[in-house]
């Protein structure tokens, strides 16, 4: 390796660690209300669910104004597909972790029936955002538009647990979603 080589490789590590530094120490990223439905929405996590090495979706994480999660406070959830699925497929999916996370729950056939209105098709390209402005109702925006808008009992940290809880499948993604 010639000297002036090593160098430029050397000052080319620390310019990346110091905008890596730079980057973690950074307030955290505010979106628009529109996209997420909070009126001050504050971004704390994103992280990319992949199966078998290809891409699922991308998940991002938004809080009401605050800049720690917590299930006290309004949160939006909002996953960006990078397949098809169909509306069945997501109700399904739904079901399966919803019994793995909680166990068979009396109640959970009827907030299944109302988490079925909110499901339609999804292709490569569309986002879905479920938007739980207090415990018992969530809102549901594919590309936007309205799907549902469900009540149910603690219905914010029983569904955004599928994604959010330290229990959910992957607990890494969870706390990336989470800020942690």
């Amino acid at each position: 390796m010639r000297p002036e080589t090593g160098l430029a490789t050397v000052l080319s590590l620390i310019a990346g660690l110091s905008l890596l530094a730079a980057l973690s120490l950074a307030p955290p990223l505010l979106a628009s209300s529109s996209a997420t439905g909070l009126k001050a929405p504050v971004q704390l996590g994103q992280a990319t669910l992949r199966f078998l090495g290809f891409e699922v979706y991308t998940a991002t994480l938004h809080t009401e104004g605050a800049q720690r999660f917590g299930w006290d406070q309004p949160l939006s959830l909002r996953l960006d597909y990078a397949r098809s699925f169909s509306n069945q497929e997501l109700l399904q999916g739904t079901q399966k972790e919803l019994q793995r996370i909680e166990g068979t729950q009396p109640d959970l056939p009827e907030m299944l029936q109302k988490l079925a209105t909110c499901y339609r098709p999804v292709q490569q390209g569309d986002s879905y955002v479920a938007i739980a402005t207090d415990p018992d109702t969530v809102e549901m925006r594919l590309n936007g538009q309205r799907t549902c808008r469900v009540s149910h009992p603690d219905l914010r940290r029983r569904f955004l647990g599928i994604w959010l809880s330290p229990n959910s499948r992957s607990a890494r993604l969870s706390a990336q979603l989470r800020g942690e």
